[in-house]
């Protein structure tokens, strides 16, 4: 404490101009205190004791001449900027023009307490903002700021200026062009005295959005006025200029009930305040008698004022003004304070009385007038704890209050009611509203109280006062002893007497006094002796003692106290907020420790991922304490009932947090860990009580994220390196990771868990099938094999959710129709291990089944490529089954390569044929596929079928088969079904259609009318068929303009029909398929055939259709109907979403018939 007052004491005896560098182009003079460690509010005092304020940068030129002073230094030094007003935005101290913009990227960051700023020649001298209590250097400035003032008089005058408002709308420059018309320009703005006339005299309105003259323009981040004046003055809304948005926004509106400026788009099309320019010297103005006003007093709203002409004390102030009907002037609000500011700010003497003091009641100010208090504009440090009378300041502080002794001699202000105004009756009393449950309040105040209680989460005045508006109030105002009492008996009611408490009073903004949080006017003190004194110049938030006397201190705004919320009688209150600050990316602050809560479920390893990549891990909990505050968080904000943690569970059960940190605590839930099916090696913690569980790694939950609050300064997150490696013989290596198929043999064939066990006694486990190319991988081993297969997926702990016994989570199935079914059975296995020794090649065969294949590594046209394979006896690929498909993926994934597959529609009519003559049984299109107008086809790297211009390059494989492809079988005889009850079935070809026009129905609906007569929505396989369904429903559009079929999309984009049909023949209209959410199904056009996809939920008319019948039957038999399983009416167990076909091809019962 000795310490600090001696170097104080060092700072404001400096006064020597040696320690002072002089900018040559400006004439301002800068002193560098970088040997200093003082806080924001220390070190301006420094500066005003040396008549001199804190650096203030309005220009560029002196950005770079401020740079180039401490191109030598790294170490941040506090200069004049500021967030200290709540009100309005970053400001200079000393009032210098906030114009010119140079933040530090991520700066000015939005934590609480952070509302001074600093320059960092660390960091090129940009800015950055501090909480105002860190010990700093800082920078010093002092010049002559007198602003010239030479515009003469025209339209409404003030200072020499003229000034009018326009209001029809244009945009800056429209603005701009039409002001110089007008022999003038946009506004520009120097003091607060001509930003008060503007506010309070010339007609502006709260609604207003008005242009002036202030932009960007020229150079970004630097405002200038339009008519070249300097920049000495800005009145930014809180959080304006807003650089940071990434937004043109190069122009300056005012705006808003106070006037306040922020930047919009010059295109935005607004009002706009014209200025005139300097004429000659006109004839002297004679005085006017204004309106209701005695000679000599000044009319605004619905009273006069009168500037005193004489020196007086406060009480012969006082006399005077009752010698005229009148009373020393009372503000009733901020536009009064604004012509007020207006009317003296600019006169040479420094005081005017009003009528304020605390002259009869310490503590308690009233006006003499008898009006209530309802607004208060104090100077900085005041009111003080010192009785006397209240004056306004001019000059610098133009408009500010001080508390003065009474006795002191100043002019004065009047103000009485203009003749002919009636005062405004007095409102009627209507019921006073009631406070919510738990508040406390009386008859006579309109606010309600109450004492926060929460001990283990004690806040500092910012996060109390965030606290107390979250839920829709604010910090306690104390307007009087009628709040004092209230309060005392929220304390006395809640028995939580002797604590010191937050309330909303604060003295943060260097250029004003005390002020309350939520606005209100600072009219009652009730400070404690020698209070308050702004210890160290850093105690500017103010506490209340939790006795009766109930004493106010000032006091560290980061001390940790109990705080008292107050909301309006009648309001009502909104949730609580969460307790924790929080970082910019969203994780929770507490102690050294940061967390992030996820909101999104995932497998275990997802959840970690995410840890890992934001510097941090899965959360390890040390001690109850942690554990608890994890645990209230979840249960106040968690939606999900469990979220992974950073513990883990081996083979044989033995516990372990995933980063190596040593396990000494353990808050298991009762009768846990229970290992069920062997395969739970992750643990969550549980909402309800906060104890743990162990799961299967591969259910989904939210996570807890943890990580040090000094591992965010790392650059790169954390990355494992996975070492190559082999495996044992007879193993199989795809992908890192070793298979071996089981069940060849009788004595290989196992149960479930019989066969997970002998895997495990391998070293592995049963295979996790986590992508498509891993299933092709295992397909292709499994061709040939006389015996299903088991695989890790299981639901055994009939958790409604089938998880791979690995704990790897589920992102891929291929589930066959019907499954699951929950039915079990004995089955061969497959195992995979991690592999281990050194790697060796997986190859695959040239030939494959009864097939040839060579793949040819040259890129060559669709047409070029058939040539070739033509010129070795065979053709280009056919792809019959999923076994082949799997080998051709296979090959071209190791070359990384497309290649072209023998499918074409130009030779093969317009439709998708295998060129080899083999039938259509087996597709793989891509989402989307085929598009109608591309004929050739290639294998993706996807594995998926797509279309492409046929003269593009690619890779190709030939193929060569020992069997010949079937030719087509003859055409079908048969029948169709009688008419009856108005139904008619048309036969074409093999197969019978029913066209219904008259009862339209949605998508689904009408695929179940065709079940029920033993048929289904239509597939449609070449033109011809196109032609005959669109012949027979042209007649019908007047009925039904469009018509279902029974094509459809599935869950992965595929185009398919509910038959099962091959798609190898699209009819697209143009422009379609479109790639529009939802429209799931397809409907054809009457008028011309093309289809279109649409939403299955839209009503229309459908077509059926149904194989032939040898015999001719009276009625519908269920004996030729097809099996759908799109209808499956068995008892399943739900499991992950199905992605196969849905019903099984009714040309299987047209073979089945022959």
């Amino acid at each position: 404490k000795t310490l600090d007052r001696i170097l104080d004491a060092l700072f404001c005896s400096i006064g020597s101009d040696t320690l002072w560098n002089m900018d040559p182009l400006t004439g301002a003079h800068y002193q560098i205190n970088s040997q200093s460690a003082l806080t924001w509010h220390q070190a301006r005092k420094s500066c005003h004791q040396q008549n001199a304020e804190l650096l203030s940068i309005t220009e560029l030129h002196e950005q770079t001449y401020l740079a180039g002073l401490t191109e030598r230094l790294s170490a941040a030094l506090w200069f004049g900027l500021n967030s200290l007003n709540f009100n309005s935005g970053w400001q200079w101290s000393g009032g210098s023009p906030f114009r010119y913009l140079n933040w530090v990227p991520g700066s000015p960051s939005p934590e609480p307490g952070k509302i001074c700023a600093a320059l960092n020649p660390g960091k090129g001298a940009k800015w950055e903002n501090q909480e105002c209590n860190q010990k700093l250097g800082y920078i010093c400035k002092r010049g002559n700021t007198d602003v010239p003032i030479t515009c003469p008089t025209q339209w409404m005058s003030y200072a020499g200026h003229c000034y009018l408002i326009y209001r029809d709308l244009k945009i800056w420059k429209d603005a701009l062009t039409f002001c110089r018309k007008e022999n003038g320009d946009l506004a520009s703005i120097h003091n607060v005295e001509e930003y008060s006339f503007i506010v309070s005299q010339l007609g502006y309105q709260p609604k207003d959005e008005l242009w002036i003259g202030l932009n960007d323009n020229k150079v970004q981040m630097y405002f200038e006025w339009s008519d070249g004046s300097p920049v000495t003055y800005t009145k930014w809304l809180r959080g304006e200029p807003t650089h940071a948005n990434n937004r043109q926004e190069d122009c300056v509106v005012m705006k808003g009930k106070d006037g306040y400026w922020a930047d919009h788009a010059c295109e935005k099309k607004l009002g706009y305040i014209c200025k005139t320019k300097p004429l000659g010297d006109g004839p002297k103005e004679e005085e006017i008698v204004e309106e209701g006003c005695q000679r000599g007093w000044k009319r605004h709203g619905f009273y006069c004022y009168l500037i005193g002409s004489t020196f007086a004390s406060f009480p012969e102030a006082n006399q005077t003004c009752g010698r005229n009907q009148a009373n020393l002037a009372s503000v009733e609000d901020r536009y009064e304070q604004a012509y007020l500011t207006s009317l003296i700010g600019l006169r040479p003497e420094k005081y005017f009385w009003i009528g304020l003091s605390d002259i009869q009641e310490k503590g308690t100010f009233k006006w003499t007038s008898g009006e209530s208090v309802l607004f208060t504009h104090w100077n900085s440090e005041m009111p003080g704890r010192k009785p006397g009378c209240v004056a306004m300041r001019t000059g610098i502080a133009g408009g500010l209050w001080d508390v003065i002794k009474c006795e002191e001699k100043a002019k004065f202000l009047c103000k009485q009611w203009a003749e002919g105004v009636t005062p405004p009756p007095v409102p009627t009393t209507t019921p006073v509203p009631t406070c919510p449950g738990g508040w406390d309040s009386s008859n006579r105040i309109s606010f309600c109280f109450k004492v926060r209680k929460n001990l283990e989460q004690k806040k500092t005045w910012f996060e109390s006062r965030d606290f107390c508006r979250a839920i829709g109030g604010d910090l306690a105002t104390v307007n009087g002893k009628e709040e004092q009492y209230a309060i005392w008996r929220s304390i006395a009611n809640s028995g939580f007497y002797h604590q010191n408490f937050w309330i909303g009073l604060f003295y943060l903004n260097p250029d004003d006094g005390f002020s309350w949080s939520d606005g209100f006017p600072v009219r009652y003190e009730n400070w404690a002796f020698g209070e308050p004194n702004n210890y160290q110049g850093v105690e500017l938030c103010v506490e209340l003692t939790g006795d009766s006397s109930m004493l106010w201190n000032d006091r560290h705004c980061d001390y940790l106290h109990a705080w008292i919320c107050q909301i309006k009688k009648g309001a009502t209150v909104k949730p609580e907020p969460t307790e924790s600050p929080i970082t910019s990316d969203g994780w929770i602050i507490n102690k050294d420790k940061q967390y992030y809560f996820s909101t999104d479920s995932v497998p275990m390893e997802k959840g970690r991922e995410f840890c890992t990549k934001n510097f941090g891990d899965l959360a390890v909990i040390d001690d109850e304490t942690e554990r608890k505050f994890l645990w209230r968080y979840i249960l106040k904000n968690g939606k999900e009932d469990a979220y992974f943690i950073g513990l883990q569970l081996s083979v044989d059960q033995r516990a372990s947090w995933m980063d190596g940190t040593p396990v000494n605590f353990l808050a298991w839930a009762p009768h846990e860990p229970n290992f069920a099916n062997n395969d739970e090696n992750c643990v969550v913690i549980y909402k309800n009580l906060g104890f743990w569980n162990d799961i299967n790694c591969g259910y989904p939950n939210p996570y807890v994220c943890e990580r040090h609050n000094s591992s965010i300064n790392v650059t790169v997150p954390p990355t494992t390196l996975q070492s190559k490696a082999g495996c044992r013989e007879n193993w199989l290596l795809y992908k890192n990771k070793c298979y071996r198929i089981f069940g060849s043999k009788e004595d290989e064939r196992k149960s479930w868990h019989a066969a997970r066990k002998a895997c495990m006694d391998l070293g592995g486990n049963l295979a996790t099938i986590l992508n498509g190319e891993v299933q092709a991988f295992l397909i292709f081993h499994l061709k040939g094999s006389v015996t299903d297969t088991w695989i890790g997926l299981n639901d055994i702990n009939h958790e409604l959710r089938f998880l791979w016994t690995d704990g790897s989570g589920v992102y891929y199935t291929n589930w066959a129709n019907g499954f699951p079914s929950g039915q079990a059975d004995l089955y061969s296995y497959d195992s995979q291990v991690n592999p281990k020794l050194p790697p060796s090649a997986t190859s695959l065969p040239p030939q494959f089944g009864n097939s040839n294949y060579s793949l040819i590594h040259l890129p060559m046209k669709w047409e070029d490529a058939r040539k070739f394979c033509r010129g070795d006896l065979s053709d280009l690929a056919s792809i019959l089954d999923p076994y082949s498909h799997s080998y051709l993926w296979l090959q071209i994934l190791k070359y990384g390569e497309r290649i072209w597959i023998g499918l074409n529609s130009n030779m093969t009519e317009g439709h998708y044929e295998w060129i080899d003559n083999w039938k259509m049984k087996y597709t793989k299109w891509a989402e989307g596929e085929p598009k109608q107008k591309i004929a050739c086809v290639y294998l993706d790297l996807d594995g998926a079928w797509k279309t492409g211009f046929c003269n593009e390059s690619y890779f190709f494989v030939c193929k060569r088969s020992n069997v010949k492809a079937p030719t087509d079988p003859p055409q079908l005889p048969g029948t169709c079904p009688e008419t009856a009850e108005r139904r008619s079935w048309i036969p074409f070809r093999g197969h019978c259609y029913y066209f219904e026009s008259s009862l339209t129905r949605n998508w689904a609906q009408a695929s179940l009318e065709c079940l029920r007569l033993g048929a289904a929505l239509v597939s449609v396989e070449d033109s011809a068929e196109v032609d005959f369904l669109a012949h027979n429903i042209e007649p019908l559009e007047r009925k039904s303009s469009t018509f279902w079929t029974g094509m459809y999309r599935n869950v992965d984009g595929q185009w398919l029909w509910l038959d099962n049909t091959a798609v190898d023949f699209v009819n697209w209209n143009v422009g379609e398929p479109s790639s529009q959410q939802n429209e799931h199904c397809v409907e054809m056009y009457a008028n011309s055939g093309l289809w279109n996809n649409i939403y299955c939920s839209s009503y229309k008319g459908y077509i059926c259709k149904r194989s032939k019948s040898k015999k001719r039957n009276n009625h519908s038999s269920t004996n030729d109907s097809f099996e759908n399983n799109l209808y499956f009416n068995s008892e399943t167990v739900p499991g992950t979403s199905d992605t196969k076909d849905l019903v099984t091809n009714i040309e299987q019962n047209e073979h089945a018939a022959l």
